[in-house]
């Protein structure tokens, strides 16, 4: 598939899951709700790269995607003043779309997913607790949280459907994006703020989270040659991850 197909799968998928997310009220108290689609397209990964997708497949990623979009609500909460009735509004918006996700779930009905999904949650919800309370000194260690939180439900779909081999290359792209992403763009725009390392460090921790992924995509020979560039550009131009 090149670029213009690619383009047009992810285009249509975030079309699709905004006729799923939508709710009148939501839209009209919270606003246009963006959708990450750097997310989007790594969870679309297989069928980009040519790999059967099914229509439960597709329902599966749209479940997916409501679930990150209720965490990306969720996270712009300000835990120290959630009583304002913006605050309050998001807390529900968040709620609906994690409904949307059950409602998905339970469309299909995929029970071995629906399990793995819940336990995933479950672990990303712990995970972000330790990085906003409890960090780890270890550097390593706050980006393997920051990896689960960011990539734990795209893995389970992965290893629900077939798509194991994808799972390393995910797991160490996504906190390559987190330190590009705190590097490049205003820190109040990143999760984990308080995480954000000093230049010096985070262009040490780039430099080998790019080495790691490079060679992760050179050796990954079920990978076509427009997917791996795809990949590649995700972390060479910079852009904007929301829509």
């Amino acid at each position: 598939m090149e670029t213009q197909g690619f383009n047009d799968s992810i285009d249509n998928y975030i079309e699709n899951l905004r006729r799923a997310i939508y709710q009148p009220i939501v839209e009209r108290d919270v606003g246009h709700v963006t959708i990450d689609r750097r997310k989007a397209t790594i969870l679309l990964l297989p069928l980009l790269n040519g790999e059967q997708w099914t229509d439960e497949m597709h329902t599966a990623a749209l479940a997916i995607g409501a679930i990150h979009t209720a965490f990306d609500i969720h996270d712009q909460i300000d835990i120290d003043n959630a009583s304002t009735k913006e605050q309050q509004l998001m807390v529900l918006a968040g709620d609906h779309f994690s409904g949307i996700h059950y409602k998905l779930l339970a469309s299909i009905p995929n029970f071995h997913l629906i399990r793995s999904l819940s336990a995933a949650i479950g672990k990303i919800n712990e995970c972000k607790t330790t990085l906003l309370q409890s960090p780890p000194h270890s550097q390593e260690e706050r980006l393997a949280l920051i990896s689960e939180v960011e990539s734990g439900c795209i893995i389970e779909f992965f290893h629900t459907f077939g798509f194991t081999r994808y799972a390393a290359m995910v797991e160490t792209l996504f906190p390559l994006l987190w330190l590009l992403d705190s590097k490049q763009r205003d820190v109040t725009d990143v999760k984990f703020p308080h995480l954000k390392l000093a230049t010096a460090d985070a262009e040490q921790w780039i430099e080998r989270f790019q080495q790691n992924m490079n060679d992760r995509l050179q050796n990954s020979f079920f990978l076509h040659k427009p997917v791996i560039n795809e990949v590649v550009g995700m972390f060479e131009r910079g852009e904007s991850k929301l829509i």
